[in-house]
């Protein structure tokens, strides 16, 4: 039943037009960082319920703090769907281990189930591969919050002060 779900649905995806790299604030912020995780880019996920691992460099010297984002970008929905959120990562920082995405390890803001936390990837069955972007913000000011952040809320915070971006993506189908 749910694996017909999955085909019935298989047009409708949020696509790549609405990923954090193509908001309209970011969408002229240089693309220096370069990422590398345990998946090449374009390439399946690591099984298991955790984070995988990741690493970047070319972090621009006035950086004051990193933040990832990572979504699902072929939900059957408007916009993606929100994986993890990660903010006030040391800018020294340049890389993550495996399962690091995790609330006793970083600071986290709300998924796209308003939890705080590393959602594993779990598409529709029968919809199709789905694609997961990490996303890795150089910001070159320290956003504060009253609560922790939403991918929107993180978004409008850095709009203005993202000196940098870097992106990669791992896929995922059942």
């Amino acid at each position: 039943m749910i694996r017909a779900l999955g085909r019935l649905l298989r047009r409708w995806r949020a696509g790549p037009d609405t990923r954090v790299a193509e908001d309209p604030r970011f969408s002229e912020v240089p693309r220096r960082l370069v990422l590398r995780a345990e998946f090449a880019d374009g390439e399946p996920l690591p099984d298991g319920p955790v984070s995988p691992a990741l690493a970047w460099t070319s972090v621009p010297a006035q950086t004051q703090s990193l933040a990832i984002v990572v979504e699902d970008l072929d939900v059957p929905f408007p916009r993606p769907f929100v994986h993890a959120v990660v903010y006030a990562i040391d800018p020294q920082t340049t890389s993550l281990t495996s399962g690091e995405i995790a609330p006793d390890g970083m600071t986290l803001g709300y998924n796209g189930i308003g939890r705080r936390s590393f959602l594993a990837a779990t598409p529709l069955p029968g919809h199709g591969p789905h694609r997961y972007v990490f996303t890795v913000l150089a910001i070159d000011y320290v956003p504060r919050f009253d609560q922790p952040p939403t991918r929107g809320r993180l978004l409008d915070a850095a709009a203005g002060h993202v000196v940098a971006l870097g992106e990669i993506v791992g896929t995922r189908e059942r």
